[in-house]
């Protein structure tokens, strides 16, 4: 029975917690989330929401409280490869692409070994507190998983000369008509595809990701014809007049990609390690938003992206691991670490906002992730280790969390329903 002045609700648990982290509003010291049919009915100070709800049963969490993390790039169906290397620090990365696709087409991977090893990453990301995910694949894999992540999937589809543009248009006709599907980038596929799928993709009202501005031989290729994804095409028998582009002018690729009408809410541009001021402000003029991958850029040797400059601009970057094939370990924990390393003038509680809220955004479900607040997921973290045990404040405790690597212990809050 709830007493005099308390809420009238059928809440069904309080979670209490020396810190709760929100996301969306400040650090809470000795904080609280009660949660009611799997929904966050509110979040506070413990003493405040304990006269509220002064007769819903307790449990007393030992460390943090926080939302779930949102990986907003992986590619499940590269999981079977494992790191791929360059073969010495001078590589550029198209000599690493022809390593992957040597590699994959030597092994002859089953579809069954494929299965197994992308629904492993998944169980290790579920574990590492990952909730949702955007899977960027080549194949569509049934995943067999029993986690409680949640996982949108992209086919990813190339076409770089007009023959292959059109052999891939050819084969979307005949597709189910509600299978989502994206383009992989500027430099694997052409003008007349990457507005057919971003056309396809406002029809059915689905995402569109696409990898941006990751090495600067890309600008090179659809400017001027050159570096090295014009040998690699070349090399590959891919070679035809569609690169370079013709037409571009002062605003380079992201004004190419603009012409082509690609930018808007539902478009995911991933990397953006080099993008200029002026690509910033179009990117975030058309609403569009960025994925950051730290760690495969630091794999590849691509350089760093301009953060500062996105968080200046008003946008909040999500944060994505990319495959184990583009780096060492699939972890947000350490690509929080290495935004921290990186850009040590960003402040902490940006870093944990792209891993959570910026993400949510990106992928268009802040309505139930990305932050502990009322109707969003009853599902959130639990995160605990000596490292957090001794802080003094808020900003320490950001700190900790952003720089460290991944908790001693990551457990899931479940409220019984």
């Amino acid at each position: 029975m709830i007493g005099q002045g308390a809420e009238s609700n059928t809440a069904c648990s309080i979670f209490r917690a020396p810190w709760v982290i929100p996301v969306c509003s400040p650090v809470l010291q000795d904080g609280a989330v009660v949660v009611a049919h799997n929904k966050i009915v509110a979040v506070g100070p413990y003493h405040e929401l304990s006269l509220r709800f002064p007769d819903l049963p307790l449990s007393s969490c030992q460390g943090v409280l926080l939302p779930a993390l949102v990986n907003a790039h992986i590619h499940l169906d590269l999981s079977i490869m494992g790191s791929v290397y360059p073969d010495s620090p001078a590589s550029t990365m198209c000599d690493w692409i022809s390593i992957l696709l040597k590699k994959r087409e030597k092994a002859h991977f089953s579809g069954e070994a494929m299965e197994d090893a992308a629904a492993k990453t998944v169980i290790d990301q579920y574990a590492s507190g990952v909730g949702l995910m955007l899977d960027i694949g080549n194949l569509p894999l049934q995943r067999r998983d029993t986690t409680g992540l949640e996982i949108i999937s992209l086919l990813e589809m190339l076409g770089p000369s007009q023959d292959a543009q059109q052999a891939v248009m050819n084969t979307l006709a005949d597709f189910p008509s509600d299978l989502p599907v994206t383009a992989h980038s500027p430099y694997s596929t052409g003008p007349d595809l990457i507005s057919f799928i971003k056309k396809r993709c406002r029809r059915q009202g689905t995402m569109f990701s696409f990898h941006l501005a990751e090495n600067r031989d890309e600008s090179l290729l659809l400017v001027e014809g050159g570096g090295c994804f014009a040998r690699f095409l070349k090399q590959r028998g891919a070679w035809d007049q569609t690169f370079p582009v013709q037409g571009i002018d002062s605003r380079g690729v992201v004004g190419y990609l603009d012409d082509l009408n690609l930018f808007d809410d539902k478009t995911l541009c991933v990397h953006c390690v080099h993008l200029n001021d002026d690509d910033i402000l179009a990117i975030a003029g058309a609403g569009a938003h960025i994925c950051l991958c730290p760690g495969s850029n630091r794999f590849l040797g691509v350089g760093t992206a301009p953060l500062e400059k996105m968080l200046a601009a008003g946008m909040l970057p999500a944060l994505g691991t990319d495959s184990i094939a583009s780096n060492t370990l699939l972890d947000l924990w350490q690509e929080m670490s290495l935004l921290s390393q990186e850009h040590p003038r960003v402040d902490s509680a940006s870093i944990l906002a792209m891993a959570t809220l910026g993400g949510a955004r990106a992928l268009h479900r802040e309505a139930d992730f990305g932050s502990l607040a009322p109707n969003r997921s009853g599902c959130f973290l639990h995160v605990q280790g000596r490292e957090y045990e001794k802080v003094e404040n808020a900003e320490q405790l950001l700190k900790r969390l952003t720089s460290c690597g991944r908790p001693e212990s990551v457990s899931w809050i479940k409220a019984e329903l």
